[in-house]
């Protein structure tokens, strides 16, 4: 038993290893330009290790954000109230605008808008009781609420968050109406 808990605690370390330094190479080169050898020469372990954990790059910083984007909306999903569920949702854009601004600069700003979308789709699933919510209404619907809302968020922090926090939650809340 010593033994797995302690092979489940390097996988851990080596995960949060290669994770940390590809987040800290990618704040002067773009994912599309870093390799799998950079990434686990900083990180101080071996291709094997990062092979046996992942993938790809790519899956690295998916596993990396997933819970955060988790988070987040399993917080609105147990608000009942719409404006607490706003505000949380501009809590969380703001609390990661330095990731997204890394994202936008690093060119995988899609990888954060496929977790977002990921999280939209399970969110209008539990909160949306039609019977009829199936098929293209589902995903149409689905893809202009979480593009509309994302990208809102991408721009207010590409333009250099210019306008107010309050400015963009009044925003959104306008065009949700």
């Amino acid at each position: 038993m010593a033994a797995t808990e302690h092979a489940q605690n390097i996988k851990k370390d080596t995960k949060e290893w290669i994770a940390l330094a590809l987040l800290e190479l990618l704040k002067t080169n773009r994912l599309s330009k870093l390799t799998v050898s950079e990434v686990v020469k900083k990180a101080g372990v071996s291709r094997m290790g990062f092979y046996r954990n992942y993938e790809n790059l790519e899956q690295v910083l998916k596993e990396y954000y997933e819970p955060k984007f988790a988070d987040i909306f399993n917080k609105i999903a147990n608000k009942k109230n719409h404006e607490q569920k706003i505000a949380d949702l501009t809590s969380f854009f703001l609390d990661l605008s330095n990731d997204f601004h890394m994202a936008i600069e690093g060119d995988y700003i899609g990888l954060f808008y496929q977790l977002f979308k990921s999280h939209v789709a399970q969110l209008y699933d539990e909160i949306i009781p039609f019977p009829d919510w199936t098929g293209a209404k589902r995903n149409y619907w689905i893809d202009f609420m979480s593009a509309g809302v994302f990208e809102i968020w991408v721009m207010w922090i590409k333009n250099g968050r210019k306008e107010s926090i309050e400015e963009i939650s009044t925003l959104i809340r306008l065009f949700h109406k």
